[in-house]
């Protein structure tokens, strides 16, 4: 008897959002403790922001229009309401299959993953999202297709991945680089059960379908990463529980969105 096999294909589409993006620097402190960070100062003695249905004013007494200075160590804005800017920068990972191929007839499970690096200066950090191109996300064509993964609870991750008899789906989990940076949804008590407030992000646990085609939030990080910034992974699952597929290249195209806080 002929065997068929599934090759499955992810298509990973990055779409980055910029926050008025200029360089590679990081911010200096001008005051930190425990307890706050001010990033600039200012030394107006007085002034304010004024506005009507036909103009926005902003006047300045005090200050001294310096303007801009740098080196190879610093860039420094001083003087007349300088604008403090936010550098983020995303990697672009190459496209992924997910192995091993999967049997048309028996079925089988398929796995792979993806991995953006996010550098960002801004104080607030960041937000990751990430949707489907397509209903479902994984599929041949109109008529052979993995669903969506089923969760026993409606929008709550299952801790362990299961896919019921003859049926095949598709869905994912994420692994931030620190974990305090995971959206509560992928947090779990390292026990049977996600969606845990202050919980752990234990590896390759709260499973999740792809909400149609709407984004998903899945990392938020609320401080600037360092120089080299944070990994932030995606983990995929495909599995046929036996369910009957026409051979062929089964793909998902997958868009991330990461925006500054």
């Amino acid at each position: 008897m002929k065997k068929e096999y599934l090759n499955l294909v992810l298509i990973s589409a990055v779409c980055s959002l910029f926050f008025l993006c200029f360089s590679g620097q990081i911010f200096a402190l001008i005051m930190s403790s425990d307890n706050y960070k001010i990033e600039s100062d200012d030394f107006s003695i007085s002034g304010g922001d004024w506005s009507s249905v036909n103009y926005i004013f902003r006047d300045t007494m005090g200050e001294v229009s310096t303007g801009r200075s740098s080196s190879s160590s610093y860039k420094l804005r001083a003087g007349y309401q300088e604008m403090l800017e936010v550098y983020i920068s995303v990697s672009s990972p190459d496209n992924i299959e997910l192995s091993p191929s999967i049997s048309g007839i028996t079925g089988g499970t398929g796995d792979g993953s993806v991995t953006w690096r996010v550098i960002i200066d801004g104080p607030a950090g960041f937000d990751m999202k990430i949707k489907a191109s397509t209903i479902p996300a994984m599929k041949l064509d109109a008529g052979y297709y993995f669903s969506d993964y089923s969760p026993n609870s409606e929008g709550i991750p299952d801790y362990n991945w299961s896919v019921d008899s003859n049926q095949a789906e598709f869905g994912f989990t994420v692994g931030p680089e620190t974990q305090e940076d995971t959206v509560q949804l992928f947090l779990d008590n390292t026990s049977n059960t996600c969606n845990q407030y202050g919980g752990s992000n234990t590896a390759n646990k709260c499973w999740l379908n792809f909400n149609g085609t709407s984004y998903i939030d899945i990392i938020n990080r609320s401080t600037r990463t360092d120089l080299s910034g944070e990994d932030e992974v995606v983990k995929f699952r495909a599995q046929s529980n036996g369910k009957f597929l026409k051979e062929g290249q089964y793909t998902a195209t997958i868009t991330t969105v990461v925006s500054s806080n």
